[in-house]
């Protein structure tokens, strides 16, 4: 063989090595299904896969689908070490969170999401945000940088034939509970779905490892003590902060004359209030979207107990102690 020739095939096979190397290493998160053909009844399994060459301590997901056609059951992750912290729910959008203490090689499935097929129907399962988290150098959560998202569409043809009842196949790994929070027979249209769907990620990233690092039990378990609660920030613009809250009522909204100021463009000028009366704490809609662990604020007011989790509009998230 001519010394050229085998040059060149030589520079063709580092060439070919050094692409592969780098496709490897590339972080990436993709959504795939083993199947896409079902019958009503039967279990739906979707994967959400990642590759990285940096360890990670954490994962967030969020897949968007058809209430009318499927029900999330839970999610499960087989990479050891990774625990689920549940989070409210939203009807149309699973909300998927893991955490670990110690960093984890991923290449792979990072989480198996199960639904129920309810009926005969064509819909898709889309990967509406995806993050992979680790520490920054003053050890807080940070997500990973220059992560591409893959493929984010995944279609399901369910037919409308009821398939026998089958023994449900063990989940391996850590479980999260996925339920959707009772729609009280209100129908929701989707277009309110979509609206509601729009997380921040990073604000869920900060949630995963403060949760984690203070102990999501410890915060339960906090005692209001006498005249004084306080409102931790957990997701949104003032992610982090605390509140006290000194006097009653304490107005809450995007208003700047508010005791408590929120900057974001989904609260209100003035959007909820809390009273006290009796060392106890009352949680009242001024005409926002207000929920308390997943559930509606109606005209009434609702009592708050150390450990609740208040949602203002679609993104803002606290926790009362």
């Amino acid at each position: 063989m001519k010394p050229i020739t085998v040059l060149t095939l030589a520079l063709i096979l580092a060439l070919a090595a050094a692409v592969s190397v780098n496709a490897q290493a590339a972080e990436s998160i993709w959504l795939t299904a083993s199947t896409t053909a079902y019958k009503t009844g039967e279990t739906v399994i979707v994967a959400v896969n990642a590759v990285s060459a940096t360890p990670i301590q954490g994962f967030t997901f969020q897949i968007r689908y058809d209430p009318g056609c499927l029900r999330p059951v839970n999610a499960a992750s087989t990479i050891p070490g990774m625990n689920g912290l549940p989070l409210p729910q939203l009807i149309g959008l699973v909300d998927g969170s893991y955490a670990s203490t110690t960093p984890q090689a991923v290449n792979g499935v990072l989480a198996e999401i199960r639904f129920t097929a309810l009926g005969g129907c064509q819909t898709n399962l889309t990967l509406e945000s995806a993050a992979l988290a680790v520490r920054n150098e003053s050890g807080f959560a940070a997500p990973l940088a220059g992560v591409m998202i893959g493929e984010t569409n995944v279609a399901l043809n369910i037919d409308k034939t009821v398939t026998e009842v089958q023994a449900t196949q063990p989940v391996s790994g850590s479980v999260l509970p996925l339920t959707p929070p009772e729609s009280a027979g209100l129908e929701i249209p989707g277009w309110a779905i979509g609206l509601s769907a729009i997380l921040l990620v990073l604000g869920v990233v900060v949630v995963i490892f403060k949760l984690f690092r203070a102990g999501l039990a410890t915060n339960r378990k906090v005692a209001v003590s006498s005249g004084t609660a306080t409102l931790h920030v957990k997701r949104g613009s003032q992610a982090g902060k605390s509140f006290v809250i000194s006097k009653s009522p304490c107005l809450i909204g995007r208003d700047p004359t508010n005791d408590i100021c929120l900057n974001d463009s989904n609260v209100i000028g003035q959007h909820a209030k809390i009273l006290s009366r009796n060392n106890d704490y009352y949680l009242m809609d001024l005409g926002g979207e207000t929920f308390v662990n997943g559930r509606p604020v109606q005209k009434s007011s609702t009592m708050l107990k150390p450990g609740d989790v208040v949602r203002l509009g679609k993104s803002t998230l606290f926790v009362f102690g």
